[in-house]
């Protein structure tokens, strides 16, 4: 497979079988060594592993992942009111961060601890430190914008999700760097660095730990946590295989209703 193709479910599951692959084998006889996180992160990008997982993940939507999480764990997974920027995908381990909603130095900060292909995770809490994520009435700051957005794009980190506050937008639109927040606004705190990095953090009913796997797109953002991962992305195979499968009825005419068993 060329580095830049299209992966479809039917030419994945082909290659999983025809590599006999004998490791990572679970108990119904399916091959998970391609599905491995750590293959994200192969210092060897040229390796097919790399590109295969990177091919499915670039190929597949939030709204895949969220139906693979609710079937396996009647959670959906998503980080409710986090609202796609700049309309790009983004996908990665986290590293969290919690600060202040006053301090974007602890973002800064965040940049030099983080490595390449990782996210970043803010958590931005007014200065009273109350969960109220009703930030207008807390005389909201941003936390990330256009020098932060840069800054993480040059070391390579993947994409950026804030629990609070940006700006810049304009910019950030032209930067083709993956941006993910509340809300924006046009004015900023200052850099006091005040806050915690790689914490567990929880918002809206979510508890977010260093090392979970995010991933976001226009849809919005889910969260896969951390050791979940292969199974997830098992079942979204089985998720893509099936849509597959309606979209074959659909074109020889069947009703959608027929085929998912409503009549």
């Amino acid at each position: 497979m060329k580095k830049n193709e299209k992966l479809t479910p039917k030419n994945f599951l082909k290659r999983v079988s025809e590599k006999k692959i004998k490791v990572n084998k679970d108990s119904d006889g399916n091959y998970l060594k391609y599905l491995s996180i750590e293959n994200l992160y192969d210092k060897k990008e040229n390796s097919e592993y790399y590109h295969d997982l990177r091919l499915l993940l670039n190929s597949t939507s939030s709204c895949e992942i969220s139906d693979a999480l609710s079937s396996l764990t009647n959670n959906n997974g998503v980080l409710k009111g986090l609202k796609n920027i700049n309309g790009l995908k983004a996908y990665g381990e986290v590293i969290t961060v919690e600060t202040p909603s006053n301090d974007w130095g602890t973002s800064v900060l965040a940049i030099d601890k983080a490595k390449k292909g990782e996210v970043i995770l803010i958590k931005a809490y007014p200065k009273n430190n109350s969960d109220d994520y009703d930030l207008r009435k807390s005389k909201p700051a941003a936390v990330w914008g256009e020098l932060t957005s840069l800054a993480a794009k040059n070391k390579k980190i993947t994409g950026t999700f804030v629990l609070g506050y940006i700006r810049d937008v304009d910019n950030l639109i032209e930067l083709d760097y993956p941006v993910f927040a509340f809300d924006v606004c046009p004015n900023a705190g200052s850099a006091l660095g005040h806050g915690t990095i790689n914490g567990s953090i929880s918002s809206n009913h979510s508890h977010i730990n260093p090392g979970d796997f995010i991933f976001g797109d226009k849809n919005g953002v889910v969260l896969i946590p951390k050791g979940l991962f292969e199974i997830v992305m098992k079942k979204v195979i089985a998720i893509k295989t099936n849509e597959r499968n309606i979209y074959n009825h659909l074109e020889k005419g069947k009703s959608l209703s027929e085929i998912i068993g409503l009549k």
